[in-house]
């Protein structure tokens, strides 16, 4: 599901827009969600979305000072601004946009911006995990996770260098990892209840315990110890390091 905010202070022109983006991704089959917005200080309210269409002669705030907000709160959003001014073009490589559509809006144009988002985004989501914080979002690449444990309700992911916390659950997870029918480098395998394991930072395993190339240890549990050993096995003769 992608989530695209359009945030546009006329109302006649919020509502053309959203029409034009849903005749465009229902005509290409793309699963997703709009919120409309007239006012930025909303949008910056709510949290993270995947694709922003901003508009920038706003009020009270206008849309190039929403964009500044959205990345200093870390907010990794597509942002693409629609606007009637040609000389914030620059302005817009400051905020990292992504692209620069001038009014009126040549829906064909937008298709193509619209389209070519989509399909990154879709790519992304495939090699990395997408963790939302509050009014923030990061996509952790699937190859710097170690492991994921859950406890009281959130889940912590695990990299080398930090541990992020977030609302959600293994089993809403687990589907989206790759295992190794995916042909990834990452493959991950539930090795407890509370514990998804990326297999490429495995060092050693051993009777309840698995040990990954930082040094930590989590548990294996005793009922999923024997298919670890084999999946673990299959994982390294698939990537070559043993023969």
């Amino acid at each position: 599901m992608i989530r695209i905010a359009i945030c546009e202070d006329e109302q006649i022109l919020l509502e053309r827009l959203s029409d034009q983006v849903r005749k465009i991704l229902d005509r290409h089959s793309v699963e997703y969600s709009i919120e409309a917005y007239r006012n930025g200080s909303v949008l910056l309210a709510r949290e993270a979305f995947d694709i922003v269409l901003l508009d920038i002669a706003m009020k009270p705030i206008d849309g190039m000072e929403v964009a500044r907000r959205l990345r200093m709160r870390g907010d990794e959003s597509r942002i693409v601004f629609i606007t009637a001014h040609q000389q914030y073009a620059l302005d817009a490589y400051d905020v990292q946009a992504f692209h620069y559509l001038v009014k009126p809006v040549d829906i064909e144009k937008l298709g193509t911006v619209l389209l070519k988002l989509c399909a990154d985004l879709q790519k992304e989501c495939g090699r990395a995990i997408v963790v939302r914080q509050g009014t923030s979002v990061r996509r952790i690449p699937l190859e710097q996770v170690l492991y994921l444990e859950v406890l009281n309700r959130k889940i912590y992911l695990h990299t080398a260098g930090e541990t992020i916390p977030f609302y959600g659950k293994l089993e809403d997870l687990e589907p989206a990892l790759p295992g190794l029918q995916s042909g990834d480098h990452a493959v991950f395998f539930r090795c407890h209840r509370s514990y998804i394991v990326n297999l490429r930072h495995v060092q050693v395993y051993q009777k309840g315990e698995i040990q990954l190339d930082n040094k930590e240890r989590i548990p294996l549990s005793k009922r999923r110890s024997k298919s670890f050993g084999l999946e673990f096995m299959h994982y390294l003769k698939e990537s070559g390091d043993v023969l």
